[in-house]
């Protein structure tokens, strides 16, 4: 697979893991709180196996942080079950979420 597909592939996973971590730190009294955050760190696991398939430079950092923002904020918005403190976090969130991985 070639570095481009990787970072669509990897903007996917994480936009989906900080969308399960987001609701279930917003929503904390729901239900399924502990299930998303569960799920958050499975995806998460499975971004990490991505990541390790390149070296990744200043320019490829840039675009997952931009491409990861854009995917994020709309999933966000499209869940509107998700309290309104989400938007509040979302940068923190990306933030944490790509040093984790070594991006940041």
């Amino acid at each position: 697979m070639g570095k481009n597909k990787d970072i669509q592939e990897l903007t996917n996973l994480m936009s989906r893991a900080l969308r399960h971590r987001i609701g279930s730190i917003v929503n904390k009294e729901e239900f399924y709180a502990g299930k998303y955050a569960h799920d958050a760190e499975t995806i998460i696991e499975e971004a990490e196996k991505v990541m390790l398939r390149h070296n990744w430079n200043k320019y490829d950092k840039a675009a997952i942080r931009a491409q990861l923002n854009a995917k994020l904020r709309k999933e966000l918005e499209e869940k509107d079950f998700i309290d309104s403190r989400k938007f509040d976090i979302m940068e923190g969130e990306i933030s944490k979420a790509l040093k984790e991985l070594g991006i940041d």
